[in-house]
């Protein structure tokens, strides 16, 4: 199946149906030239569906690692399939697999994938996802719902895991981060509920990434983020709904990209549930229940 094209005179979106729906690049029309905002996809991870290096994918159905790739939910123990070096399971289980067009237009592009279409499936539970990318000027908006369509009830959460790029036009520029958030969360496998914000993560106002280091999730966030990029006078509005009330920074050293990535619940989220905590962001669905949450960006050029 070819990539899928969304485009008018301000925005360009190629979107790759077999690699999971991943979104292979996002690009803004600056100076009569399309300009990515999103790191582009090497033809290589093209040509062998690798959505690991595209611009963008979709984490469903939960959002970054699951520790030990085990989970406690209503009185069971799961055990899944570890996809990490150190035993975990990470960004769930949709991103390397193939999804069904729906309907494919010029700015406007729908998805449906259902997990009892794959015997191999990662999760104990079955669900369905919808998943819709559009254009329109210079917004561009993920819908993403998930639901629940087996008997018996499940711990479900999801996210994007955009890598957008640290410079457009001015290779020279200092991209410009603001995110408000209250709480963060220790280690990439947190044990414990999220605590304080250590001052050098503190997003509240905006500033520049520079070589700050951060892997990191954040809870308590308001869904509002903002990147800059002040040499090309160009700023993405980033509004997400409500169930995304966690986002992850992820600043890895010496790349041109970095990752803001929102999601529902926080890293190790289904076996903080399970301890209790109430603020990890896990959804329980009942079964026909879904759970959905929409991504509006908005690229401004001054």
């Amino acid at each position: 199946m070819p990539v899928c094209t969304l485009e008018n005179d301000r925005l360009r979106c190629e979107i790759d149906p077999e690699a999971g729906a991943s979104i292979v690049g996002l690009s803004l029309r600056l100076d009569d030239a399309w300009v990515p905002v999103l790191r582009p996809t090497p033809d290589e991870a093209v040509r062998t569906g690798n959505s690991s290096e595209m611009g963008s994918f979709v984490l469903l159905p939960y959002s970054n690692r699951i520790g030990g790739a085990r989970f406690s939910f209503e009185g069971c123990v799961w055990e899944l399939r570890p996809n990490t070096p150190e035993g975990h399971t990470i960004h769930g289980d949709v991103r390397k697999r193939p999804w069904q067009i729906e309907n494919a237009g010029p700015t406007r592009l729908d998805l449906r994938f259902a997990s009892r279409d794959f015997d191999d499936i990662n999760f104990p539970f079955p669900f369905d996802a919808r998943l819709t990318y559009r254009i329109d000027g210079s917004d561009f908006r993920i819908e993403c719902a998930l639901e629940n369509v087996g008997s018996t009830r499940m711990p479900a959460g999801m996210g994007h895991h955009p890598y957008f790029c640290r410079t457009l036009r001015d290779p020279t520029e200092q991209v410009e981060v603001q995110a408000a958030f209250t709480r963060e969360y220790s280690g990439l496998v947190p044990t414990v509920p999220a605590g304080p914000i250590a001052p050098r993560h503190d997003f509240s106002r905006s500033r520049a990434l520079g070589d700050t280091v951060v892997d990191c999730c954040f809870g308590g966030w308001d869904g509002r983020a903002r990147i800059t990029w002040p040499g090309s006078g160009v700023r993405a509005e980033i509004d997400c709904d409500a169930p995304l009330c966690h986002v992850i920074l992820f600043t890895p050293p010496g790349k041109p990209y970095f990752a803001l990535e929102p999601v529902s619940n926080a890293n190790n989220g289904f076996n903080l549930f399970a301890q209790g905590d109430a603020a990890c962001g896990v959804r329980v669905l009942d079964p026909g229940q879904t759970l959905a949450a929409d991504v509006h960006i908005r690229l401004v050029v001054d």
